[in-house]
């Protein structure tokens, strides 16, 4: 299929926000699917998953959630040390008034289809799709290894989730690799436990020797297996 990418300006109450916007070219509309960064930015990685998006017959948006700080921010793949200045200053509010703007400004778009909006995050994208599931309606959620969902990290202003995702009403996919710190198997047994209580559609898979990060090729923590496994049930999670 073929498909354009461009970055697109929305107005927010904080300024202008560039969103990267991935699509099929012909005239059909397409279902909407929000790609929420990692800690990174939207760099190369996360546009390159819009495209695989937009080539599966989806509008992939990719939203600027470091945009009061600047434009076009992304850090190099590196130490906590080179991120935390703009994730540190990410808010719950700021991310939902993003995504709200994000959806509202594809309605303006001719190929897009608003009956169905989902997001799929990673990393701080992945705690921020989760966010949005408990607040925005959405048809459906992936999160792949969101941190801070059940507990406050230091220096990080997200405020953990764990007793909001009982709001949560789409269906929803969360993958954690096994061999990640940040995220230790309590925490995603609790993440199932309250999921189960919300009495939704939910499935979280776990890759027992996968570290975080493990989707994205240009990470040190790529594992191509587990990233090959994890994209075709996006895909046919998306789809079904």
């Amino acid at each position: 299929m073929n498909i354009q990418g461009n970055f697109l300006t929305a107005e927010t109450a904080s300024g202008l926000m560039d969103v990267y916007v991935a699509s099929p070219v012909n005239g059909d509309k397409y279902p909407v699917v929000i790609v929420l960064q990692e800690a990174f930015g939207v760099n190369h990685h996360i546009k390159d998953i819009c495209h695989r998006l937009a080539e599966e017959g989806f509008v992939a948006a990719a939203p600027e959630l470091y945009h009061r700080e600047g434009r076009h921010l992304t850090v190099e793949y590196g130490e906590r040390k080179d991120f935390m200045p703009l994730m540190g200053k990410l808010t719950n509010k700021g991310i939902l008034d993003d995504v709200r703007v994000t959806i509202n400004f594809l309605e303006n778009l001719p190929k897009t289809d608003l009956s169905s909006v989902s997001t799929v995050g990673f990393c701080v994208g992945g705690f921020a799709s989760t966010l949005c599931a408990t607040k925005l309606k959405l048809n459906k959620m992936i999160a792949f290894y969101g941190a801070g969902i059940v507990h406050a990290r230091e220096g990080i202003a997200l405020i953990p989730l764990v007793d909001e995702l009982k709001l949560i009403k789409s269906k929803s996919l969360f993958f954690f690799g096994g061999q990640d710190a940040s995220i230790p198997d309590d925490d995603v047994k609790l993440i199932e436990k309250k999921m189960t209580e919300a009495k939704v559609p939910f499935e979280v898979v776990i890759f027992p020797q996968s570290n975080h990060g493990f989707f994205c090729n240009e990470r040190k923590s790529y594992d191509p297996e587990a990233a090959k496994v994890a994209w075709k049930k996006t895909l046919d999670f998306l789809k079904a």
